[in-house]
């Protein structure tokens, strides 16, 4: 049987495993030890597989069956140190529980549980091959993690292709219908950096907003340094958590400011805020930007620089994911509610000073130093329950 070292592992990690797991959990361990059965027999490539011979499809299907196990174990909510140790031996898997995982600064990411989907897609040109194992979509945004066995992605921004960094990644792009969207990725594996977790928002790359459906197909390209051909995607991509949307046409009026949250999106990986300014019948952005007082403006002075806290009915305040966006209309994402709550409150806030990251500060950084002036009279209350 192909891959004797990888079954071995994963019957190691079974044998850590609680006695009561869920019908669920049970069913996906049960699932993975009949594919590592299989994978002697014949069996159709990975959807968009180029060129794959039978002994990398093994490996490929191996593989599989440790991310539905590893999967399995994080859905379990049973990760022991020792089961911890035992997953990290495992090859690809230990990047996937390690970017899904407990290690990943994302709050929403860390409680992705039952809702990762497995794709389980791979492209290869010449000697690299790359693959999308896991991806997530709750209504809000799109995870998923790329992966290179054997290959640094990192490499120094800007730098030209070379031998020392060839195989690194030039350019990402994440394409729904034809339109670019705004998508980060950073990293997860240190210095090997063989794996990076993809963050795709809901916005275009010229601030448009997009309303995804609930099922539907991405398009992922990944140009890599001395690489002439795109490795290319295509996910199909189905929403996979529940999700609480509330809708309101309260306008807030004060300083000339027109403010209406206009939505507010509750999953258990994120929360969303969706952010409008109004003119005035027949007034222009212009207009509308000009009558504002400068205090409320950014440097330029062409936006509203107002940010947003949320809090809940006990005055539980989320922690923002990633940077606000500013302009006439946007998107604001924070960690998910841990329960529902009954009403939630959005506070736009002005930043009157900021904190300094430490030195050799990398990733997500939280400033509780910054000082913020409240704008009570712009204040929005949504009744949930």
């Amino acid at each position: 049987m192909v891959n004797t070292k990888l079954e071995e592992q994963l019957k190691n990690c079974q044998s850590l495993l609680p006695d009561q797991l869920s019908d669920i959990a049970r069913s996906k361990l049960n699932e993975t030890y009949q594919i590592i059965r299989q994978t002697d027999n014949s069996i159709p490539p990975v959807q968009r597989k180029i060129d794959v011979s039978r002994t990398f499809n093994k490996w490929l299907i191996s593989t599989a069956a440790a991310a539905i196990l590893g999967v399995t174990v994080l859905a379990s909510g049973f990760v022991s140190p020792a089961m911890a140790d035992a997953l990290k031996q495992i090859p690809v898997l230990g990047q996937i529980y390690s970017l899904w995982g407990e290690n990943n600064g994302d709050p929403g990411v860390q409680q992705a549980e039952d809702f990762i989907t497995n794709v389980n897609q791979s492209v290869t040109h010449g000697d690299v091959t790359m693959n999308i194992p896991t991806l997530l979509f709750d209504g809000t945004r799109i995870l998923m993690n790329i992966t290179t066995p054997g290959n640094r992605l990192a490499s120094e921004p800007n730098s030209p292709p070379s031998d020392a960094n060839k195989g690194a990644v030039d350019t990402l792009e994440v394409l729904y219908k034809g339109q670019s969207l705004n998508a980060g990725y950073e990293f997860m594996d240190g210095e090997t950096a063989s794996s990076l977790m993809v963050d795709v928002t809901g916005t275009t790359s010229i601030d448009q907003t997009v309303q995804f459906p609930d099922q539907f197909d991405l398009t992922v390209n990944v140009t890599l340094k001395g690489y002439d051909v795109p490795f290319e995607f295509v996910l199909p991509v189905t929403k996979s958590t529940p999700v609480t949307a509330l809708t309101s046409e309260e306008t807030k009026h004060h300083d000339n400011i027109n403010l209406q949250i206009s939505k507010v999106e509750i999953t258990p990986i994120t929360t969303q805020i969706s952010v409008e300014y109004k003119t005035k019948p027949g007034q222009s952005i212009e207009e509308m930007l000009a009558s504002i007082p400068s205090k409320y403006k950014g440097v330029n002075g062409g936006i509203i620089a107002l940010q947003f806290d949320i809090v809940d009915e006990h005055g539980v305040q989320l922690k923002p994911i990633g940077a606000h966006p500013l302009s006439e209309s946007y998107n604001v994402r924070f960690e998910p509610f841990k329960t529902i709550p009954s009403t939630v409150t959005i506070k736009p806030y002005l930043v009157v000073s900021e904190g300094q990251a430490p030195a050799g500060t990398k990733g997500r950084w939280e400033d509780n130093n910054m000082v913020k002036e409240y704008i009570p009279e712009l204040e929005t209350v949504i009744s949930v329950q």
